[in-house]
């Protein structure tokens, strides 16, 4: 019998087929989006109650439906850069499946930290949990595309610039959150919004940013 060392070596650089992983993603999004709505509470009134009662409670379900849509909108974000990359990696192996599982393992939290958010939107912790989840997402997805370039497992044709394109938009959470997480010490608010603001700015600045190609001039007709 050969060496079981050199059967490990020999498994783990087998090339291993992507349909599987992006089936997986798939039904973990959505079951993980779909959970995302359990944590608004439809409120408890009396049939006989005054519309301005039912209208207050549902009031008061506001911060529950805030963190259900902005949870949804940027867990449909990761679940469009996660088939973004698929578009252009070619093969997996072992160590490319585990790295998506560890990225599935978070997107499976993000009920739990959006739901902690909703309960206690004007606590640091809460703050830290959802952007900690966030962070951990666009960290994962960053090293899941970083090790596929690297170990030339994308198409081979594309273009570099696309690819440079690629990393800036896995970049924009990560370094949102990077400036989220400090600010949830000081205000709650301002973590939230800071959040927010380069979700918004960075996809401009990566605009602005970008090499234009130089149009050629026609040559002068003789």
């Amino acid at each position: 019998m050969k060496p079981a060392n050199g059967t490990r070596a020999r498994l783990t650089g087998v090339p291993l087929g992507k349909a599987r992983i992006q089936s997986l993603s798939d039904a973990i999004f959505a079951v993980a989006m779909t959970l995302v709505i359990l944590q608004v509470k439809v409120p408890e009134v009396s049939g006989s109650a005054a519309p301005s009662e039912l209208l207050a409670r549902i009031g008061e379900m506001w911060p529950a439906l805030l963190g259900f849509i902005a949870t949804f909108l940027l867990a449909s974000a990761f679940w469009y850069l996660h088939h973004l990359t698929f578009h252009f990696i070619r093969q997996t192996n072992h160590r490319l499946i585990w790295l998506n599982l560890v990225f599935l393992l978070f997107v499976g939290v993000l009920p739990l930290s959006s739901a902690m958010l909703s309960r206690f939107p004007n606590h640091a912790v809460a703050h830290f949990f959802y952007f900690g989840n966030l962070l951990a997402l666009g960290l994962m997805l960053n090293w899941h595309w970083y090790y596929a370039v690297r170990h030339y497992m994308v198409d081979p044709e594309m273009d570099v610039e696309v690819s440079h394109r690629v990393s800036s938009r896995l970049r924009i959470v990560p370094s949102a959150c990077a400036l989220a997480l400090p600010l949830a010490i000081i205000r709650t608010d301002l973590s939230f919004y800071a959040f927010l603001w380069v979700l918004l700015l960075e996809p401009l600045i990566e605009y602005w940013t970008r090499p234009r190609k130089r149009r050629r001039t026609p040559a002068p007709e003789t």
